[in-house]
């Protein structure tokens, strides 16, 4: 073996330690090395651009799975290069890296799946259901398909058919806590309660604890006139998430209204604490000291709500006419 393709293994094998190792950026000096010295080593861009995407590099991972279709345009290589596009929220390029890895193989399901998924986040929910529902002609008993429709029907308010689809998904993975998540939201907008409640709570057994979880069995309790639970599991939602100033208002609207003034007032501190400028959080907290008739304090509120606004109107540019658009 010459010197040459001895020193390529050498940083190739450190390399693929440093990544076993969770030593990214190590891994990454070891594997530009290799890549330098073999640049036609498609190993070694793949574990490249797998360390850059492990530290979040997104425009460096997405040059090593480039140049890996670049020297092998497979249906594989082109699948890998989307999931990074898509990874760094790029989805106009991720959808048209899954087509090409469709053109390459029409039987791709995982590729329909991924354009589905893009589509998706694009708010293009008749074309996340068409590629989805293609993933899944594909695939029948695959349970991540049956979801991921169900969720784009739920996205797209064709609740009843997200249902179907969502109980097909959990009838042959029963744990799958995003489909019950969004089962339960497909049931909360077809004003079934207590099933929403009950699939949330599924969720959260099986381990998918979350702040909106939390808040959406919040929504369902709090539609059910349960509004003590409801307040319960707001508090919830923010013990889970505690800098999240709109849960932290919902808490203390949701304590204003249960007549807990004094509780709503310590709540609703916390978030213009954090942001001074949130004016809806300066007014409500205006109400809460009004309705316990302290007067003063209501009022340096209130001043605050109208030095806000003066603020923004200041900052508002100049308008033009306005004018459509040539399409």
């Amino acid at each position: 073996m010459s010197d040459l393709k001895e020193k390529f293994k050498e940083k190739l094998q450190a390399g693929l330690k440093a990544i076993y190792d969770a030593k990214y950026s190590d891994a990454v000096k070891l594997l530009t090395e290799a890549t330098e010295l073999d640049p036609s080593s498609i190993n070694a861009w793949y574990n490249l651009g797998k360390s850059y995407s492990y530290m979040d590099k997104c425009k460096q991972a997405i040059h090593c799975y480039t140049k890996i279709v670049e020297l092998e345009e497979t249906a594989t290589n082109c699948y890998n290069l989307a999931c990074e596009y898509y990874s760094c929220q790029e989805y106009e390029d991720a959808i048209k890296a899954y087509e090409r890895a469709i053109r390459l193989d029409k039987n791709y399901s995982l590729a329909y799946d991924g354009l589905g998924s893009s589509h998706g986040f694009l708010d293009d929910f008749d074309k996340a259901i068409e590629f989805y529902k293609k993933a899944h002609n594909l695939e029948k008993e695959n349970a991540k398909y049956l979801s991921h429709l169900g969720w784009a029907l739920a996205c797209n308010g064709e609740y009843e058919i997200a249902i179907m689809y969502l109980l097909k998904g959990l009838k042959i993975d029963s744990e799958l806590t995003e489909a019950l998540f969004n089962l339960g939201f497909s049931y909360y907008y077809i004003e079934e309660y207590e099933k929403a409640i009950v699939e949330y709570q599924k969720a959260i057994k099986l381990g998918s604890e979350s702040a909106d979880l939390y808040v959406n069995i919040a929504y369902a309790y709090e539609e059910l006139k349960e509004k003590e639970i409801a307040c319960e599991f707001l508090k919830k939602a923010v013990d889970f998430d505690p800098y999240n100033t709109d849960n932290l208002f919902l808490l203390g609207a949701s304590l204003q209204d249960l007549g807990k003034t004094e509780e709503a007032i310590a709540v609703i501190r916390k978030i213009v604490d954090e942001k001074p400028s949130n004016l809806d959080a300066w007014r409500e907290l205006g109400i809460c000291y009004e309705i316990i008739q302290e007067f003063e304090e209501a009022s340096k509120c209130f001043k605050h709500v109208i030095d806000i606004q003066n603020k923004s109107v200041r900052r508002q540019p100049a308008m033009k006419k306005p004018k459509l658009r040539d399409t």
